[in-house]
């Protein structure tokens, strides 16, 4: 192995050399090519910044006309200098690690990073923006570990199949590699970092030596066989229970490279069932609940369809709710339809995906995407008497489109990119009308610059316009739906209007802040007008909001004799709405501290005066809250240990009394190097009195309402158990198990006396029947086997019981016994696909 401090390179570079002969990768370096010096003078960043490593690693790296190979012998000074692991494929173990990164096209902000442990466990990530990773990329890849006692070995093979990169004479290739060392917790780079500084990608040094070779043809084919059985408490007497017990699928994912850099990744009759539960939640707001994304399809390259994000690190949230314009839950989601006739009604879970389209890669400087999707209309099945009603339709057939571009140029100091969706239903039923919009599209533009002489500053900024269309019947809803509340009596800068057919708006924040050094400031300005509504195809919560926030901060990252690193923080930040009122302030400031046994101590300050809520009385007039203050503090044990764990508590007290009070703590047991045991709780204790409950129709009262409300004693309990189970590098069993326990008493109903106050008025109104006692275990277990690279099977159990006995009621013995006694539903999948390389 070659490297140098050649003149013609300004930053370290590496060789790689061919290879004449066949390499097996079984982690033992035995072949020719490995018979040669390797490349040593890697620098440490953790603990000794710029210090030579404690252990010396040697890396090699080979090519043929298939794949790169990575190659190297890590030496370690006995047994107690060596950690490994078995996990599933992308979970992080406590162990030994050696990553390598590779930027294919030298554009300094993209590139794919493989990770292999001394228990050949593996992890891959797709990079992007400098410094941001998807672990969720899973590139097709092999690797194998040796371990003696004195060194441990590993050989990956990376085809070029997964890089896509043109065709040229010879190729220089961005590259950077770490070891990982767990007993003294120390990363040893190729380019090291150094910890004042910003970016990752954009420091590589040079992978060259690599010709004669030619992008590869890419094909892979991958059908599937999915088979479902439900055990459905109540199905044995349900009129659907053929509906309810038993479904099978049939489908075929195909890859292919469209160009060296472009790549179509079409699924024909998908199986968009997710492996993994949600957790439960209990949702007191006005607004929806946002869920994560666990769907395969819409996983892998998800990276450039997400909007706004850049490699200046961004600047806070400041009590900004920034939209997601891209939310791929809504595609396939369950049908927002319910049946117009009388009986026991059928409802799929979710809506079907015909097909789906995705085009993604790199174009010159320009990473672009696109993604198509079709779901076919979707009926209800009714049955009244047990007589068998025609079906009856719940969602319409849908177009969804999604278009992405993101341009770089001067190795990423610049960047400027664009985003356009668009959905369109095809319906022609008043009661799917009603409910959907006909179409709707968002278009924005977002980018960044650095800033000085060098670079030390940087802005960044992002727009979005929005519009929707449809009857006057679904815009006069939406307008008076929680996104909006056009019908608020004392709403100035906007009036409902009923006779709309179409609502706009638009969304934007800029952003300037300091990049490296150890001092930090930023400056950002946010704004949603009150017709921004991207909810089709994004997730918005709701407009009519400007806020600007600015932020100082400094941190210590040179040891000390009591701390490693320590970081403070403060921050101010308003909120305004478009009438000019300050509906939210702050102040505020945080500490975190890293100690040298590795512990991590964290907490901050938060005081707010008094403000006003836009929603709380559900498209009323305003509704003023008293001042608070927000407390939080957290404590994490050493990350290395076999058991480690921390604790948390965040205490929010109002000024009148009321308050939300929260605590956890979470603990990991590793009884063997491949399992380890997750257990965590969190506790919530909340009296709140200004909690809507009622809007009711008074002709005789100020607006024509009664705003009713009540104070809500609230207690929510929920405590998870997390089973990672590595049995070999392939094949794993995850486990996921969740009680959860929430009781509302709802006391002291009241109606608001004053727009734009707390003040109220007592008032007749029943509420017990709010009173609730919600209770349930959901769990999974999850058996994935990738028994060739790309092949998987994944068998799968889930269970779900559910209990609402006692409500308004507290008692934690007396709840579980009721939710123990409950009969489950379970659910058991099974879903083989093969990966076949065509070309």
């Amino acid at each position: 192995m070659i490297w140098a401090e050649n003149q013609n390179y300004d930053k370290p570079h590496i060789e790689a050399f061919r290879s004449e002969t066949s390499i097996s990768i079984d982690g033992k370096l035995e072949e020719q090519v490995w018979q040669r010096p390797g490349y040593t003078k890697l620098i440490q960043r953790d603990p000794d910044e710029g210090a030579e490593p404690t252990q010396e690693t040697e890396v090699f790296l080979a090519y043929d006309d298939h794949g790169l190979y990575v190659a190297g012998i890590c030496h370690h000074s006995g047994p107690d200098t060596l950690a490994g692991g078995m996990a599933r494929r992308d979970e992080w173990v406590e162990s030994d690690w050696f990553w390598f990164w590779i930027d294919r096209n030298l554009d300094r902000q993209n590139g794919f990073g493989f990770a292999v442990n001394p228990s050949g466990s593996i992890r891959d990530t797709r990079d992007y923006r400098d410094i941001q990773s998807d672990l969720d990329w899973n590139g097709v890849w092999e690797a194998a570990a040796q371990r003696t006692a004195d060194q441990w070995s590993f050989e990956m093979f990376i085809p070029y199949s997964q890089l896509r990169f043109d065709k040229r004479d010879s190729y220089t290739w961005g590259v950077n590699f770490k070891r990982y060392i767990l007993s003294n917790a120390e990363n040893d780079y190729f380019v090291m970092v150094p910890k004042d500084e910003s970016g990752f990608f954009s420091h590589f040094g040079y992978l060259t030596g690599i010709k004669g070779i030619k992008p590869p043809a890419r094909l892979f084919i991958s059908p599937y066989v999915m088979a479902k059985q439900n055990e459905f408490v109540g199905v044995k007497n349900s009129p659907f229970e053929k509906e309810l017990r038993t479904t099978g699928n049939l489908g075929v994912d195909i890859k292919y490279g469209l160009s060296g850099n472009l790549t179509l990744d079409l699924a024909v009759n998908p199986d968009f069932g997710q492996a993994e539960v949600d957790p439960a939640v209990i949702n007191l707001s006005a607004f929806e609940t946002y869920y994560s994304e666990k769907r395969t399809f819409f996983l892998e390259g998800a990276d450039i369809f997400r909007f706004g994000s850049n490699p200046t690190g961004g600047v806070w949230g400041c009590w900004w709710s920034g939209p997601t314009i891209f939310y791929s839950r809504r595609i396939g989601r369950q049908p927002a339809g319910n049946p117009t006739r009388s009986g026991e009604a059928f409802i799929p879970e979710q809506s079907t995906i015909l097909g789906a389209a995705k085009v993604s890669g790199k174009i010159r400087n320009w990473s672009v995407g696109s993604i198509s999707a079709l779901t076919q209309k979707e009926y209800a099945l009714i049955d009244s008497s047990g007589v068998r009603l025609e079906k009856e339709e719940i969602e319409p057939p849908s177009y969804y489109g999604i278009y992405r571009g993101l341009g770089s140029f001067n190795d990423g100091q610049q960047g400027l990119g664009f985003i356009f969706t668009h959905v369109h239903r095809n319906q022609d039923q008043s009661i799917l009308t009603d409910i959907n919009n006909d179409q709707a599209v968002a278009a924005g533009v977002d980018g960044w610059t650095y800033l000085g002489k060098d670079q030390q500053w940087a802005f960044m900024g992002n727009t979005v316009i929005s519009q929707v269309q449809g009857t006057r019947e679904r815009v006069s809803a939406l307008q008076q739906s929680s996104s909006h509340y056009y019908q608020r009596p004392d709403y100035e800068s906007v009036d409902l209007d009923t006779n709309r057919t179409s609502l706009s708006g638009f969304a934007s924040r800029f952003g300037l802040r300091t990049i490296g050094g150890n001092f930090h400031a930023q400056a950002a300005l946010g704004i949603k007008s009150p017709g921004f509504n991207v909810n089709d195809l994004g997730y918005n919560s709701h407009g009519n909001i400007i806020n600007a926030s600015t932020v100082v901060g400094y941190q210590w990252l040179d040891p000390t004799s009591w701390f490693r690193e320590l970081r403070w923080y403060g921050m101010t930040s308003r909120n305004f709405d478009f009438d000019g009122n300050r509906v939210f302030a702050q102040y505020y400031t945080t500490v975190s501290l890293q100690l040298l046994n590795y512990w991590s101590i964290g907490g901050n300050l938060q005081v707010s005066p008094e403000g006003l809520d836009l929603t709380a009385t559900r498209g009323g007039p305003l509704l003023g809250y008293p001042a608070f203050l927000i407390t939080n503090f957290n404590l994490h044990t050493d990350s290395r240990k076999d058991l480690r764990g921390g604790c948390y508590v965040s205490l929010m007290d109002y000024k009148d009394g009321s308050f939300s009070h929260s605590l956890g703590s979470w603990v990991v047991i590793k009884p063997a190097q491949s399992l380890r045991i997750t257990l965590s709780m969190d506790l919530r204790d909340k009296d709140d009195q200004h909690h809507w409950v009622d809007n009711i129709v008074d002709d005789q009262s100020v607006y024509g309402y009664h705003y009713i409300f009540s104070d809500l004693d609230y207690t929510e309990v929920s405590t998870s158990v997390r089973l990672d189970w590595g049995l070999t590098p392939t094949l794993s069993i995850q486990g996921y198990f969740q009680p959860f326990l929430a009781v509302a008493d709802y006391r002291n109903p009241k109606e608001l006396a004053e727009a734009a106050s707390y003040e109220y008025s007592p008032y007749a109104y029943d509420d017990s029947d709010l009173d609730f006692n919600s209770k349930s275990f959901r769990g999974n277990m999850v058996l994935r086997w990738e028994y060739q690279p790309g092949s998987l099977l994944y068998i799968v159990w889930t269970q779900n019981r559910a209990n609402y006995d006692d409500p308004g009621e507290f008692d934690l013995r007396r709840d579980l016994r009721s939710l123990s006694g409950e009969r489950s539903d379970h659910i058991f999948y099974i879903k083989l696909s093969h990966m076949f390389s065509v070309l």
